[in-house]
């Protein structure tokens, strides 16, 4: 099978660009086409423009702005050519059949007869696509269906048809997982593929119901989003982020394409709302005014507003109901409460339809729960809320309100839901009564697999056998904050692996490795005057790396998420680092008035002088990092900053982390010694001399927040090496751990601390 290693992208929008962003992401050399704007003097302005614009924004599409040397614009009249020495070409047009087929007739003769052509389309099917192709082009054309935004969206439908050839089917596959990162869902060849099938309904209905009931778009993105796992958007937001007039437009389109009798056509009656917004310019949150907007008073002060469903007209926004906050899965059983109602008509048909669509748009149920979790961020997917709701519960209101209930409903609420087992042994139950496996891309691992008695255990962490002598450690406490219970566990589950393993990972299932120290825990003993406490914390956690560092055996963390403050800690201790693409890496505990003090400063300090070949130029770089409270947004950025090494690996795909973690504790493994005890010999007066330029600046820089210096001046203290000399590892602790004190004991400390935790973010003082 040939790699993918050049890339053609036709449509430089939205899409366009981000996908071609992320196949350089995952290493691809792209070239992005477009058309040539009339009048332009240059031709490729808008490929180029888009490409400029990738490293932007709070969310860039490119994870390293380096990547963008890997990325070429071109337009459609003049670099063709480029086509010829493509691996695969990907289409991000206009949503027009007409269109789409005079580009494939107008790229055809200059495609590898081995190069794949993918279409991006969101609706339209394969069938009609390849209507107008050659049998050899019909053999290497799938649909690829990414998800915006492409870099952070997991999902990927693959939609193949009866001309394309399985090589193809599996190239694509196979590059999307494990390159891409994605989770590959198959779809069958229906209006609408999985996500935006069931999606489209869950909206519709949302927003039919609300017109009909007097709901406020408060009021239903309240209701249908935390209680039901959903994200804090829910949907009417949701729809201002995909874009009001392209909802009028999908609704139209499916109401087109899927037949007559489909339960969807009934829930995209009475729409007209959405034309009617985008002919008042309400065209969602690209033009800054959808169901919700946000303008200015007389005054300046920003004002946040909602669209009245029923006049159109904006008004001040209101906060949602209070009812939401004790709002759960029994929504079901408060039949004649306004908001509870609501809620069953829309999610009472959403689940319904999920039933009813297989095996029409997939074979398998848990293929719809995947697609709407990945593709939708939903927390749980239909048929999982179903098992969580009650199966029998829904069946027994519609048919209570004379609705029909799709075989696989009756079926599941005969045979108890529709999940069953654990594990490996996972189960999902089939219309024909049969179970299916849950579907899995080859070799992944997840920690949920590891179903037997754990081999060490307690409250706050717990080690299991992943097999081939490597152990999984999993720090169980919420978010994985670390206090001392936690790196007292992770020190006993060290000595059990060195005695019955011969390597461990540290990781999880979860969103994140570690949101770093447990911050209440932390304050309250500051509040109470425990300072002791604190110091032995510190204690425990400094001796807790160092034994990580040490051990007898490779330690390899999986991170993913967030891995701040002590989590980033402990990837700086471990053997090696898997990250997840998508990982949020840093020592930020200046931004609550502290320093890294779990041996953070010293692991960073080490590791800049190493690369650095000077102790000097190693302070100053480790100084800029942790000052400015650094976190990466990628793993390829926290290797700049050098959180992680250029040796640590990146793994594209979530779901394959762990596997890449025990792969490489097990490489490791073979001939492993510990690293020798580190020492520096740090020149204080010269180090100090060279760090005051960089205060200056820092107090310039931050004016509004002078205390920021004082904290810089205590990390730079300990990266001086104190009064200086050769220093060991533990000497460098000790520092660490004495500046650490000097500002825990600071009132400024304690508000920035209090301050985080109420807030969520830093405070300037």
């Amino acid at each position: 099978m040939s790699e993918i290693n050049k890339v053609a992208v036709i449509g430089s929008g939205v899409m366009g660009a981000g996908i071609a962003a992320h196949f350089s992401n995952a290493g691809a050399q792209v070239v992005l086409l477009d058309i040539v704007p009339k009048d332009a003097e240059d031709r490729s302005m808008l490929a180029k423009g888009a490409i400029e614009r990738m490293t932007k924004g709070r969310a860039p599409q490119l994870a390293d702005p380096a990547y963008a040397s890997r990325l070429s614009a071109g337009n459609l009249n003049d670099d063709l050519e480029q086509l010829r020495d493509c691996d695969w070409v990907v289409e991000v047009v206009l949503e027009d059949l007409a269109i789409k087929h005079a580009l494939y007739s107008k790229i055809a003769p200059y495609l590898r007869d081995d190069a794949i052509l993918s279409s991006n389309t969101s609706t339209i099917p394969l069938v009609e696509l390849t209507a107008q192709m050659d049998e050899g082009l019909r053999k290497r054309f799938v649909i690829v269906h990414f998800f915006n935004p492409p870099r952070y969206m997991r999902l990927v439908e693959l939609v193949t048809g009866p001309d394309t050839d399985p090589a193809t089917t599996e190239r694509a596959r196979a590059f999307s997982d494990k390159r891409l990162g994605k989770t590959v869902v198959p779809c069958n060849d229906r209006p609408g593929f999985i996500a935006n099938r069931l999606g489209g309904l869950w909206m519709n209905a949302a927003t039919r119901e609300a017109v009909a009931r007097g709901i406020t778009v408060e009021e239903a993105d309240t209701v249908l989003a935390r209680p039901f796992g959903v994200p804090g958007t829910g949907v009417f937001a949701l729809m201002d982020l995909i874009g009001v007039d392209l909802m009028g437009k999908s609704r139209l389109s499916m109401r087109n394409l899927l037949e007559t009798d489909d339960p969807q056509q009934t829930r995209t009656e009475g729409l007209e709302l959405f034309d009617q917004m985008a002919a008042k310019g309400f065209a969602g949150r690209k033009v800054g005014a959808g169901f919700y907007k946000r303008s200015k008073d007389a005054s300046g002060k920003p004002v946040a507003e909602a669209v009245d469903l029923a006049t159109l007209d904006y008004r001040t926004q209101t906060k949602g109901p209070e009812l939401a906050k004790s709002f759960g899965m029994d929504f079901i059983d408060q039949a004649g409460d306004r908001l509870a109602d609501y809620a069953w008509s829309v999610m009472g048909p959403t689940l319904s339809y999920a039933a009813y669509c297989v095996p029409e748009i997939t074979a398998n149920p848990a293929d719809i729960d995947a697609a709407m979790e990945l593709g939708y961020n939903w927390r749980m997917g239909p048929f999982k809320l179903i098992d969580k709701i009650g199966v029998d519960k829904i069946v027994a209101r519609l048919q209570a309100e004379g609705h029909d209930v799709p075989p696989l409903l009756a079926l599941a609420a005969d045979r108890g839901g529709i999940y069953s087992g654990k594990g490996l042994d996972r189960k999902v139950l089939l219309p024909s009564g049969e179970q299916a496996d849950v579907p899995r891309g080859p070799g992944v691992i997840f920690a949920s697999d590891l179903t037997d008695v754990p081999v060490f255990g307690t409250d706050a962490v717990t080690l299991r056998d992943m097999g081939d002598d490597v152990a999984l450690l999993t720090i169980t406490a919420p978010n994985a904050a670390l206090d001392d219970p936690v790196m007292t566990g992770v020190s006993d589950a060290l000595d059990v692996v060195g005695r019955d393993f011969k390597a461990m990972v540290i990781g999880s299932d979860g969103n994140h490795f570690s949101v770093g120290a447990n911050l209440k825990k932390a304050l309250d003993r500051a509040d109470a005057g425990d300072l002791d406490l604190v110091a032995d914390q510190l204690a425990i956690g400094q001796a807790t790396m160092r034994k990580i560092k040490y051990a007898p055996f490779p330690v390899v963390s999986a991170a993913c998420g967030l891995a701040l403050g002590g989590g980033c800690e402990i990837l700086m201790h471990s053997d090696r680092v898997m990250a997840a693409l998508e990982s949020n890496i840093g020592l930020v505990e200046a931004n609550v008035g502290l320093l890294p003090a779990w041996g953070g400063t010293t692991a960073l300090l080490l590791r800049k002088t190493a690369e650095l070949g000077d102790p000097i130029k190693g302070a100053e770089a480790a100084f800029d990092v942790i000052a400015a409270a650094l976190m990466a947004g990628s793993a390829p950025m926290a290797q700049h900053a050098g959180y992680l090494r250029l040796t640590d690996g990146v793994v594209m795909n979530r779901d394959r982390l762990l596997s890449e973690a025990k792969a490489a504790a097990m490489t490791l493994a073979t001939g492993y010694s510990a690293p020798t005890k580190a020492e520096i010999t740090l020149d204080a007066e010269a180090i100090t001399k060279a760090l005051e330029p960089r205060l200056i600046a820092l107090a310039k820089a931050t004016a509004d927040a002078p205390y920021t210096v004082e904290i810089a001046r205590e990390t730079a203290h300990v990266l001086a090496g104190g009064e200086g000399g050769t220093l060991t590892e533990e000497a460098l602790h000790a520092l660490e751990a004495q500046g650490m004190m000097r500002l825990i004991r600071q009132d400024k400390t304690v508000d920035r601390m209090r301050h985080t935790m109420a807030t969520g973010k830093p405070l300037k003082n």
